[in-house]
């Protein structure tokens, strides 16, 4: 498995289906260290530990680089000002999100992650000046009813800020998507370098106007965790193993992200969400599987000579 994977790393060979699905399913499990580790942190603030994230989630993008020379190198012919755009935004979203664990439960914050689909779909609907099909419109209205409820009982376990900036996820995630989709060309390493730098210098200019950027090595390491390792390893995980199933599925394999980071946070350091928040966190889930799972199952009943070669 080890040998596929570095072969497939450098373009030498296409995994299987199977194995794509366990290397998204994968990536979501990484991804899901990133709320525990921000709930360990000691003394940093969110804009310290946001400059270290960003920090390590650079240099293991260069080191990615570096690796991939041999083999299939990263490409930076097409960038344009959309690359920069969803570079900014993914420095947005990356931001936004350790700002809302900081201010409301990290469940509330993931169940309006999850939410990104959602949005994204529409988004894309818009911007293609498509028709919204009704399996749009009822996920819409599912999610919206989820949320709803899920603000019902958020307050008391965060602020209204934290809520209002969990709240903007979907939209920043979302309008991500629908970005890197209209550049489809260029390598998806490119936007999270991009990012990763936006990232580090806004986050490290705010840090040094407030208390500086010094640390403590264990909280260094945590935010080195929730970007050299969580985006370090979790973004090429799901670059490569998305290739080889359908979008809908990928976008459901990665709910193991949502499903396990309050997990994580539950068990320590106990973090125990409401009942309104599992309530309308599972209605915003099952939103959001229906739209991929619909979704899925168009692109699989399509005649095959309609999709591209790879």
């Amino acid at each position: 498995m080890l040998q596929t994977l570095r072969d497939a790393f450098v373009g030498d060979r296409d995994l299987t289906e199977r194995q794509g699905t366990i290397l998204v399913a994968l990536a979501g499990v990484v991804f899901s260290f990133t709320a525990i580790a921000f709930r360990a942190v000691e003394s940093a603030s969110d804009f310290q530990f946001l400059t270290y994230r960003g920090g390590s989630t650079f240099v293991a993008m260069v080191l990615l680089i570096l690796l991939r020379r041999s083999g299939r190198a990263v490409s930076f012919k097409g960038v344009t000002w959309k690359t920069w755009l969803a570079g900014l935004i993914l420095a947005t979203a990356s931001m936004v999100y350790i700002l809302a664990l900081a201010r409301t439960s990290a469940t509330i914050t993931l169940f309006m992650l999850a939410a990104a689909p959602v949005v994204a779909a529409l988004l894309g609907r818009l911007a293609l000046g498509e028709a919204v099909n009704r399996d749009l419109v009822i996920a819409i209205t599912l999610t919206a009813i989820g949320i709803g409820v899920m603000v019902s009982g958020g307050l008391g376990v965060g602020s209204l800020t934290g809520l209002v900036l969990a709240g903007t996820i979907p939209f920043l995630v979302g309008s991500y998507n629908v970005i890197t989709r209209s550049v489809a060309g260029v390598d998806p390493v490119v936007p999270t370098i991009i990012a990763a730098g936006f990232l580090t210098l806004g986050c490290a200019a705010v840090a040094m106007s407030q208390t500086g950027i010094g640390v403590s090595w264990q909280d260094a390491g945590l935010a080195t965790v929730s970007g050299g390792v969580a985006l370090g390893v979790g973004l090429p995980l799901f670059n490569l193993g998305h290739r080889s199933v359908s979008a809908a599925k990928a976008s459901l394999l990665i709910m193991t992200e949502v499903i396990l980071a309050p997990l994580w946070v539950w068990i320590w350091p106990g973090e125990q969400p409401s009942i309104q928040t599992l309530a309308g966190g599972s209605i915003v889930l099952a939103a959001v599987a229906r739209l991929v799972a619909r979704a899925y199952r168009q692109a699989k009943n399509q005649p095959e000579e309609s999709v591209p070669a790879a």
